[in-house]
């Protein structure tokens, strides 16, 4: 799942909720809708869960997701989001700021506190 901090306006669902997550997560919009600044937290590269989002969310391979770092980091410098290794990390980033968001098991964010889900894939 996606989750983003529990003050988080986005309203987006399914599929508008997937574009937004995509755009924000390979930083080509860098606000949410209400102009908050987006914090986007990915997870190790060998995770299920980064497998997962990657293919499901951003419809991407590794491969393709390291090609667009680099484009990214050639043209203005901008770098991939932090890579946090644990769901209780995550939740713990998110809940902290207002513009983070990031991807966790569902069952670790049911009930997680300061965090809502946004989007399950």
């Amino acid at each position: 799942a996606v989750v983003v901090h529990a003050n988080n306006k986005c309203t987006d669902t399914g599929d508008a909720a997937k574009a937004t997550v995509k755009k924000l997560f390979l930083k080509q919009l860098s606000q949410w809708s209400d102009g908050t600044e987006a914090k986007p937290y990915g997870r190790d590269d060998g995770s299920a869960e980064q497998k997962a989002f990657v293919k499901d969310v951003l419809g991407m391979d590794d491969a393709e997701l390291a090609r667009h770092w680099l484009k990214m980091k050639n043209l203005n410098g901008t770098t991939p989001p932090k890579a946090v290794d644990s769901d209780r990390m995550i939740l713990k980033y998110v809940a902290k700021h207002d513009g983070a968001f990031g991807i966790v098991k569902v069952d670790e964010a049911k009930g997680a506190e300061g965090v809502k889900i946004l989007y399950e894939f």
